[in-house]
């Protein structure tokens, strides 16, 4: 059997345990026990990783590397770190040990670049981003701007005003982490360059048009430029998707297989709309998941083996928001799209769909429509969770991995767990819990009362009724169901969801 090692992005689910929940495909996945791993802002014992890596790749037939995991400790301690460049670079170079021992091995790796989010909230930043978030994230902007000729006026005044509100020491800090990580990031892609690597993604994480972010981005650019480095390399809004993206690819590559990928929106204006806490045209982002993920994009739906099914709209809106009837009433036809999907399983197709509609949620309205007309299980792949680029990930790499391994009884289990968890949670438990039942316990949305407390109990109950009360036809799949609350407040769960008996 073959052997893929995976070194993942952190420890939450979407990281960790999704790539173990994907359908079977004629490979074993070998990850790091759980415990070598990090929390949160508490990083990973790198060097351990290392060990644990070059032990496990032994044999091997491909590798997927996180190099955030295996230089930071994970995606958050890589925005805290105060390491070195040197000693950095130093645990950068297990790559080129892993590459000496297993020269035939297949080596997918990816590295973020460093975000910087808009808001100021320390969640997953460093502390002092509860003060000046926001400002450092408009200093960068109005940096970029300014070197560009762009700053306005009245952009110039209030570039005055946010750099007296940050203070000097931590404008250094940052500055100085994303001056140590970006050089690191061009370090290893060198990897890429010179072979050592055999394909490289560099995923966006919450990307904007303006700042430090699309800076250090216009740097990698050059860089895959002057090298022609396009068609081994993908840079794209992305974060904790890549390592299923890279699965997919891993083992279509190790089966000779290349999936050609059929993309229709439920909007005729769908692929021009830009997700929010993206960059770019999902049309252009659904070019890179399917190229990152071995495939082919392909024109029509009779040379196709996979159907994506992207519902999305002719925007992205809140329901009080003005514009949300024509975006998703008027500009989106949800009986095509589900004929469509229909006409595809009845050709033989495997269909993917990826639910984009909204940010941080799956559409009630699509799914019940699904399952309105029986179609849930009949589908081999759903996703919709966090942002566009997660979904489309996720749905891709469930897709791809059936269509090789044709694992019916895992897959649909993985297709339970994603309807409980991007409809169940994401769009109804997640804010029912946090409105109506944290203020009564004293929390709040980034304050659960850990793992395993009163708020896991309470969205457990919450999820259970909501799925049994509007998607019987999942709930009747599931089995006894447990949840918890991996890092301690409302944005993610974990929900474990046993086989029926």
């Amino acid at each position: 059997m073959k052997k893929i090692v995976m070194l993942p992005l952190d420890e939450r689910p979407c990281n960790f345990g999704y790539p173990q929940m994907m359908p079977k495909a004629g490979f074993e996945l070998v990850l790091p026990p759980k415990d070598f791993m990090g929390d949160k802002k508490t990083p990973a014992d790198t060097a351990r990783l290392a060990d644990w890596l070059l032990t496990a790749a032994r044999g091997a037939d491909a590798c997927i590397l996180s190099l955030d995991t295996l230089i930071y400790g994970g995606i958050v301690p890589s925005r805290l770190h105060g390491d070195s460049t040197e000693t950095l670079l130093a645990r950068a170079r297990t790559v080129e040990r892993l590459r000496r021992e297993n020269p035939r091995m297949k080596l997918y790796a990816f590295q973020l670049i460093m975000r910087c989010p808009s808001y100021s909230l320390s969640d997953e930043e460093p502390d002092y981003y509860d003060e000046c978030g926001e400002e450092l994230h408009l200093y960068g902007r109005y940096t970029h701007l300014e070197k560009l000729g762009k700053l306005t006026e009245a952009d110039a005044a209030d570039f005055e005003r946010v750099k007296k509100k940050i203070s000097p020491a931590h404008l250094h800090d940052f500055i100085g982490r994303r001056d140590k990580n970006i050089a690191v990031l061009m370090h290893n892609l060198e990897y890429i360059k010179n072979g050592t690597v055999d394909y490289f993604v560099i995923p966006q994480d919450d990307s904007a048009v303006y700042g430090f972010t699309s800076m250090d981005q216009m740097r990698v650019r050059e860089f895959l430029k002057s090298n022609s480095l396009h068609a081994k390399t993908a840079m794209y809004p992305s974060a904790d998707d890549t390592g299923l993206i890279l699965l997919a690819r891993a083992a279509a590559e190790l089966f000779g297989k290349k999936p050609k990928i059929f993309v229709h929106y439920a909007s005729s204006k769908g692929g021009e709309v830009v997700p929010w806490f993206e960059d770019r045209a999902v049309n252009e982002t659904v070019k890179y998941h399917i190229l990152a993920a071995g495939g082919i994009r392909v024109y029509s739906l009779a040379e196709a083996d996979i159907l994506l099914a992207v519902n999305v709209g002719s925007g992205m809106y809140y329901e009080d928001d003005p514009a949300h009837a024509a975006a998703y009433d008027v500009d989106r036809n949800l009986a095509e799209f589900v004929s469509c999907i229909e006409y595809a399983l009845s050709e033989g197709k495997f269909v993917a769909v990826g639910d984009i509609a909204n940010c941080n949620g799956g559409d009630q309205e699509l799914v019940k429509l699904l399952q309105r007309e029986g179609l849930l299980f009949r589908i081999h792949a759903y996703a919709g969770w966090n942002t566009s680029s997660n979904t489309l990930g996720t749905a891709v790499c469930q897709c791809v991995l059936y269509m090789l391994g044709g694992d019916s009884a895992g897959n649909e289990s993985f297709l339970v767990h994603r309807y409980y968890e991007d409809i169940g949670y994401m769009s109804y438990a997640r804010k029912y819990v946090t409105d109506n039942v944290l203020p009564q316990l004293g929390l709040d949305y980034f304050h659960a009362d850990g793992k395993r407390g009163k708020a896991a109990e309470a969205v457990k109950s919450a999820l259970v009724s909501f799925m049994a009360e509007h998607f019987p036809a999942v709930s009747e799949r599931a089995g006894e169901i447990s949840v918890e609350m991996p890092w301690r407040r409302m944005f993610e769960t974990e929900v474990r969801i046993l086989p029926k008996d």
